[in-house]
């Protein structure tokens, strides 16, 4: 797990330079939040998937 966050931390500062040289700040930002979204829609989906699970789960 630490390993994986670690990557994370280098990867996001590589690809945020990456962006920044190319583009400007503002590209930085917006690719942050585009990011964002997508986490904020992945986790939400989730989180409505395990609940129907352990609601189900409950009904038997």
């Amino acid at each position: 797990m630490v390993a994986i966050i670690q990557l994370a931390i280098a990867s996001g500062a590589t690809l945020g330079g990456a962006v920044f040289d190319l583009s400007g700040y503002r590209a930085t930002f917006e690719l942050s939040a585009a990011l964002l979204g997508i986490a904020s829609l992945l986790a939400y989906l989730t989180s409505r998937r395990a609940t129907a699970t352990y609601v189900s789960s409950r009904a038997t």
